[in-house]
């Protein structure tokens, strides 16, 4: 181990920095083994100094979510699609442990955000790159063979699917940029995610060479999400810098107001285009040009006709579980194919899932499932808003994970955003820095085994003397 400022640098801690920012960059088959191996490293470190790992009152009322959805392969017609989507969520789970007990410091705490930053900031810069590319190939500036491919590891991920013993569907979309994710819906749900928790990183960085830095990622960040050309994802960054500026505008509504024009410069123009009110004109050789009038008019209706189904898809979840008894208080089983059946079998609806995370939970886990996962967002929400700075001010740290929390579930109304484990990853990291949040501020977590030990003793020895 290194010295630093005359501390030890932990291998554990370093391997956490690195899985933060490495997770949502590597393939969804490679990620999770990163994770095992630095969680690994960090149990050996703990068992020889002779520390626990804790988990925390949050992550107890977790463990209670993913036991149920573990049990669940017992009533579940998907047994395993049950027991594997049931595994994600445990293993993602470490990352959460490893940043509740690892993440000791303010200085600690900001660096687990500014690895997931970076990370977003590279998915972000990947998918630009696809969108401009493939938009310059469409207007015939660009050869094919210069293109960025959508998804990044859509060749790998053809060849590591079709080895698997079962079968794996992914849906590519070559218009929409994907970042390192699978899906451009996947990828958005990750910005969101990481887009508050940027625009706390540049109003909170010391010297101007970082606030440059830290812009720069905030536009990476944002033209990713405008590359996605996800509607949903767009207005829930426009409508996070609103929230964002209504609440902070005393403190940094000048420096906000300074962000919000790249930003809406970057994201408007993706939703016209996906609305057909602005449209690149095609030059590929063998293309015929479609006019603009008819190019808007069907991207309305797709998007009319995109709006409406997800109204069917609500509409006939919500018929199915109040029909179903069952269904109602213990769900069919963990899983999306579960509901994907569902939705097929009894609706004749070819979707995957419920493309909302509350009906997607309550189906797969009963009522019983959604009120744990309910439990867990208002502990975390209760937790953040308890931990308060010496002088009674909130600090941005707090408002900010608050404000990712808020707007990734937000985008989760309109779409299921724990279908990957990039996915998850990112309420788990949300979990660890709200624990380590409230036990460095607040520190009201028990204390460490030692110091326990030693209090002991020293009551002992005072009840004797």
């Amino acid at each position: 181990m290194q010295e630093t400022n005359g501390k030890k640098t932990l291998p554990a801690w370093q391997l956490l920095l690195a899985t933060v920012f490495l997770f949502p960059v590597l393939p969804e088959y490679i990620s999770p083994f990163l994770l095992f191996a630095a969680f690994i490293v960090f149990k050996v470190q703990w068992s020889r100094e002779g520390r626990k790992a804790k988990v925390g009152t949050i992550g107890k009322v977790m463990l209670a979510f993913m036991t149920l959805a573990l049990v669940s392969v017992l009533w579940s017609d998907t047994p395993l699609d049950t027991l594997g989507s049931a595994g994600l969520w445990w293993a993602v789970f470490l990352i959460a442990v490893m940043i509740y007990n690892l993440a000791d410091t303010r200085k600690r705490i900001d660096d687990i955000i500014k690895a997931a930053v970076c990370s977003g900031a590279l998915n972000g810069l990947a998918g630009t790159i696809q969108i401009c590319t493939y938009l310059m190939n469409r207007a015939g500036y660009l050869s094919e063979k210069l293109v960025l491919p959508t998804p990044f590891y859509a060749t790998l991920d053809k060849a590591v699917y079709t080895w698997l013993p079962f079968d794996i569907s992914t849906n590519i979309f070559t218009d929409r940029a994907s970042g390192f994710f699978s899906n451009p819906n996947l990828l958005a749900s990750y910005l969101v995610f990481i887009y508050p928790l940027s625009v706390y990183m540049f109003l909170n960085a010391k010297n101007k060479k970082r606030k440059m830095l830290y812009i720069f990622f905030n536009i990476l960040i944002s033209a990713g999400m405008s590359s996605t050309m996800t509607r949903a994802g767009c207005v829930i960054a426009l409508a996070g810098w609103v929230f964002m500026f209504i609440v902070l505008i005393k403190r940094h509504g000048k420096t906000l107001f300074g962000i919000f024009i790249p930003t809406m410069l970057i994201i408007v123009p993706s939703m016209l285009a996906r609305y057909g009110v602005i449209a690149v004109p095609v030059k590929q050789a063998g293309v015929e040009a479609i006019p603009h009038h008819e190019v808007a008019a069907a991207a309305q209706e797709a998007a009319k006709r995109s709006s409406a189904n997800h109204f069917v898809i609500w509409e006939s979840v919500m018929d199915y579980l109040t029909e179903n008894i069952r269904a109602f208080f213990m769900g069919l089983g963990f899983g999306c194919e579960s509901t994907g059946n569902l939705l097929l079998e009894e609706y004749e609806l070819n979707k995957p899932h419920a493309h909302n995370f509350v009906l997607e939970i309550w189906a797969e886990l009963g009522l019983i499932g959604i009120a744990l996962l309910f439990a867990v967002i208002g502990m975390m929400i209760a937790t953040l808003f308890k931990t308060k700075a010496p002088s009674g001010k909130r600090y941005d740290l707090i408002f900010y994970v608050f404000t990712s929390l808020i707007m990734f579930l937000g985008f989760g109304l309109s779409d299921y955003i724990f279908n990957s484990p990039k996915q998850i990853i990112a309420l788990m990291i949300l979990l660890g820095l709200t624990q380590a949040i409230s036990s460095v501020y607040e520190q009201n977590e028990p204390l460490p085994q030692e110091a326990r030990r030693l209090q002991k003793e020293a009551e002992k020895t005072a009840l004797k003397t």
